[in-house]
């Protein structure tokens, strides 16, 4: 009875943060886009700017456009889109990695691409795909230190028949993850850092499963971490 209860109290959590995100979304946008006309305002007059300035306002328009898209990303996932849009592996990794960058320049963090080419085969749903690796490198890049290193990976093995699996590997050479820590990370409302909220891997991990696939990590503390999607 208490295990119904303790399950119920969580399904209620995460309707009410859903509400939540919609309506925090919503209340983002109209500010965002006064901040991006603003923007773009400032931009027109690039010729009589220092290059620092203008060096600044690119800077800031890369990560208004990064929350934009963030914010359009949590609304379309709120809505539980029906829409059944594939894309090649590869290319939804290059996506990610495009939209982290300014994330990643900020911590003078290196981000590696090593996309197989065979990984082009392998066909996945873009936007949840695309929800589970900006994730993961963005955790990936929290976890490193100043002139760390974050690599992307996909790449194809064969079973034991001649099939192909694919798979797509996020890995860090970051603070790592505590032994103690590591049977609870995929758990809702677990989280180690100090402004999280605790659903991140937990809903990375259900997308995936909903997608026929799985994820799985390896870590040593104060070493790195890597996580890899195994696409069946």
């Amino acid at each position: 009875m208490a295990e119904k209860n303790s399950e119920e109290l969580k399904r209620n959590k995460l309707e009410l943060l859903g509400k939540l995100i919609v309506s925090l979304a919503h209340e983002i946008r109209n500010p965002l886009s006064a901040i991006k006309l603003n923007l773009d305002f400032l931009e027109m007059s690039r010729d009589e700017l220092d290059d620092e300035l203008v060096e600044s306002i690119k800077h800031s328009q890369e990560a208004a456009d990064r929350i934009k898209y963030l914010v359009e990303s949590l609304l379309n996932f709120a809505r539980e889109s029906a829409d059944d849009e594939f894309a090649p592996l590869n290319f939804i990794a290059a996506q990610a990695v495009e939209l982290t960058k300014v994330k990643a320049r900020s911590k003078n963090v290196k981000v590696i691409k090593q996309f197989e080419q065979e990984a082009e085969s392998c066909h996945v749903h873009e936007k949840k795909l695309l929800q589970v690796v900006l994730n993961l490198i963005t955790n990936a890049i929290e976890a490193c230190d100043e002139n760390g290193r974050v690599v992307i990976r996909t790449y194809v093995e064969k079973d034991k028949d001649g099939k192909p699996k694919y798979y797509l590997a996020v890995e860090d050479n970051g603070i790592g993850i505590k032994e103690e820590d590591k049977a609870k990370i995929f758990d809702d409302f677990y989280t180690t850092k100090k402004d999280g909220t605790g659903l991140g891997l937990h809903v990375c991990k259900n997308i995936l499963k909903e997608q026929n696939a799985e994820i799985s990590f390896e870590s040593k503390y104060g070493e790195g971490t890597v996580f890899v999607i195994s696409f069946n």
